[in-house]
């Protein structure tokens, strides 16, 4: 392990047991400014993504779909229908719906005109920005509460999920 030295502290003792506390307390920080439920990215089954893109190609509307992955993570979970595995599963369910979006936007883009490309992109980017920041006041508003994993997710789940069906209403129109 590389030892980290503080200037003007090489005559502390323990200077060793100082770093180690330094370095945790900045990965602690660190990790309270990645946000929340974005430790691990979530991995879909590809059966469970089949599932869903057959689902959404189908004449039901897209939020039937929404808790087809959620549902299929909750299945498989070893403890389902805890504060852990809602979040996990909904951040799941997000991930199902950001892939989507992404083939869309990007099928989109494909096919726009260039002056409309200007304006798709700086949309999505308004977008992101928007759902980014609702998202992050529901989790500050019940930072208190673990009920604010779960409610940050669903409000992913939620935005994403609009998002991704206005840009199929976008493309088919």
């Amino acid at each position: 392990m590389t030892q980290v030295r503080f200037p003007h502290t090489s005559s502390f003792p323990h200077q060793s047991v100082l770093t180690g506390v330094v370095a945790a307390l900045a990965c602690a920080g660190l990790m309270a400014l990645v946000g929340p439920a974005r430790a691990q990215e979530p991995t879909i089954p590809p059966a469970v993504m089949t599932k869903f893109r057959a689902c959404l190609a189908s004449t039901q509307a897209e939020k039937d779909c929404s808790a087809m992955i959620y549902d299929a993570c909750q299945a498989a979970h070893d403890q389902p229908d805890t504060t852990l595995s809602i979040t996990e599963c909904a951040m799941m369910s997000h991930k199902g719906w950001d892939i989507i979006l992404n083939e869309r936007y990007r099928t989109l883009i494909a096919a726009s005109p260039p002056d409309l490309k200007v304006k798709l992109r700086a949309a999505q980017k308004a977008w992101i920005s928007l759902r980014d920041a609702d998202c992050a006041a529901i989790y500050e508003a019940n930072k208190e509460g673990t009920i604010r994993g779960p409610l940050y997710a669903f409000c992913m789940v939620e935005h994403t999920a609009d998002r991704a069906s206005w840009l199929k209403s976008f493309n088919e129109n």
